[in-house]
């Protein structure tokens, strides 16, 4: 029933594993739908919008442009700009070559279609330059302060490992007395360039043919078929590369490699697919500049890379503690959990201050903040963070673990638990205390169950009326009854000697050491050493001493001394 009931857990957590990365990937491309990324087109969508608000809500007006009149808006950079964009976007490049400067071209470029060259400006916009419609000036004469030609404005630059290509608006005459702005033909000019590194090949140009000429966030219709084929082979193969190491790992079936299969037929096998299907993208499709701006704010692979790394982590505390558990240092597990919430908590943090800085939000304040929350919260909990490195002390330095018995601050009794807080005696009484571990760390402690051996030093004594001979007969009498006895170790061998004249007996010292320091071992063995000592002492007529005293009477002739044997009244002997 136990198993059964694991198994429907696991499976439990695996679904809404699932369902909770299927929620994030629809809203972080909900995000992505919504974010600057869509900065190119969204200015101009937001003034046409405005445009038709306008228009409904006053007809009779009409906007005038912000340069001189053209059919195409191209009196200032930006709507220049703004227009051939809209017009690419549409597939309507006859009219994007419009925007374009054709004059003054090289021969090798001379020869291609305005059309053709507007289409393939688009496609390596697309792919590498990324800027803000509203940064570009709404002015006829441009931006005066760029420090170029007043007839020249900067829009972005592309890096080619050949050169870097500035793309420029430049203004030129219309023919009839009238200056617009175009795409400079200096930029025209380098569009085969861009092209050849930046463009479709063989393959994609003839997909760009068969498919419709559309585009959602900045991916052709064909683009979108492949990246759904590439999902579905990076899931395939992710699960093939998974299942054989999985298999090789099966061929023990322990609880490590059980805990192995669990990583990798989860996590890891997530993560390699995410990873597998931008491989692809990457090379198979290329990316443009807001799919690659979705990934940049995309929390689907931080979510599985930080879950990967929190199971990781299980997995290797699981490792420990088994390690720890055949080396018979149980007590050491306690810290395992502490620290595996710990690193668990720094590894979310740190995913979403990751998260946070990829789009865009400035997490200095954040850090700031976490660290003075940090600081008032160690003084407020500074003799809990005490406790806990006296802990940490005390399973690093091992002066005691769980089932010793110890005398620490007076109190006799074995240890039952290292905590993260205190230690817990059970005393001799069977009464249980807990010192703070913060004070274990700091006072003596005799540590009894590490003994080697228990030591038994006796003093026996015998009356002062036993000859020398008898008291040489003791000593050997002991010698012999703790000659090659239990317990003993050949380096301590027992020792016997008459050693002192006491007040009442003659006094001999017996030492010897039982092994190993088993207690009620040692009472047993002791027990029978005291009953043999008796019988062979009665045997020899030896006595044992008890405390007796002597008292000697005296008569002084001013302090008369009187007897009184019989109980009657005292006799003065004088007088007798």
């Amino acid at each position: 029933m136990l198993k059964k009931s694991l198994n429907k857990k696991v499976a439990f957590s695996k679904r809404m594993t699932s369902f909770f990365v299927i929620c994030l990937v629809i809203s972080s491309w909900g995000l992505a739908i919504q974010s600057p990324a869509q900065a190119q087109t969204a200015a101009q969508d937001q003034g046409n919008s405005a445009e038709t608000t306008n228009e409904d809500q006053a007809k009779p007006k009409s906007v005038k442009p912000l340069g001189p009149a053209d059919e195409y808006n191209r009196g200032v950079p930006r709507s220049s700009l703004k227009g051939y964009l809209k017009a690419a976007r549409d597939g309507d490049f006859e009219r994007a070559a419009n925007y374009l400067d054709l004059r003054y071209l090289p021969y090798w470029v001379s020869d291609m279609k305005g059309a053709q060259l507007a289409r393939q400006l688009k496609i390596a916009l697309d792919k590498e330059l990324w800027f803000d419609l509203e940064m570009v000036s709404a002015r006829p004469d441009g931006d005066v302060d760029d420090g170029l030609p007043a007839n020249r404005d900067i829009i972005g630059r592309i890096k080619t490992p050949e050169k870097t290509v500035d793309i420029l608006l430049q203004r030129v005459p219309r023919g009839d007395g009238v200056d617009i702005w175009k795409i400079s033909n200096q930029t025209v000019a380098e569009i085969p360039h861009l092209y050849e590194h930046f463009g479709y090949g063989p393959f994609e140009e003839t997909l760009s043919k068969i498919f419709p000429d559309a585009q959602f966030l900045g991916w052709q219709i064909w683009q979108w078929v492949l990246y759904l084929i590439n999902l579905v082979l990076a899931f395939i193969l992710a699960l093939l590369i998974t299942w054989v190491v999985n298999l090789l790992v099966s061929r023990k079936d322990t609880e490590m490699r059980r805990q192995i299969r669990h990583f990798i037929a989860w996590p890891v096998r997530v993560l390699l697919w995410l990873l597998l299907e931008q491989v692809g993208i990457t090379i198979f499709i290329g990316l443009s500049m807001t799919v690659r701006t979705i990934f940049k704010i995309d929390p689907v692979l931080p979510f599985v890379m930080t879950w990967t790394a929190i199971r990781l982590v299980d997995l290797l505390v699981f490792w420990w503690g088994e390690r720890l558990r055949r080396s018979e240092r149980e007590d050491a597990i306690v810290l395992l959990r502490p620290a595996r919430t710990a690193i668990r908590i720094t590894l979310v943090i740190a995913a979403l201050l990751f998260w946070l800085d990829n789009i865009g939000l400035k997490v200095s304040t954040l850090i700031a903040g976490l660290g003075v929350g940090g600081l008032a919260f160690a003084l407020a909990a500074q003799d809990t963070l005490k406790n806990l490195l006296g802990s940490i002390m005390i399973l690093l330095d091992k002066p005691y673990k769980v089932g010793q018995r110890i005398v620490a601050k007076g109190h006799d009794g074995i240890v039952e638990e290292i905590g993260l807080r205190s230690t817990r005696l059970r005393l001799l009484t069977g009464h249980q205390t807990a010192i703070p571990n913060d004070e274990m760390a700091r006072i003596d402690i005799e540590n009894i169950g590490r003994r080697p051996h228990i030591r038994r030093l006796a003093n026996i004594g015998i009356t002062y009326d036993t000859p020398p001979e008898k008291i040489e007969k003791a000593v050997d009498i002991i010698l012999n009854i703790l000659d090659n006895h239990e317990g003993m170790d050949p380096e301590l061998p027992p020792r016997a000697y008459f050693s002192e004249y006491h007040s009442y007996s003659l006094n001999i010292l017996v030492l010897y050491w039982y092994h190993p320091a088993d207690y009620w071992g040692y009472m047993k063995f002791s027990q029978w050493v005291n009953l043999q000592i008796a019988r062979e002492f009665n045997k020899e007529g030896i006595k044992f001493a008890f405390p007796t005293s002597t008292t000697y009477l005296a008569q002084e002739d001013d302090q008369p001394l009187f007897l009184n044997l019989a109980g009657n009244d005292a006799v003065d002997p004088k007088r007798a």
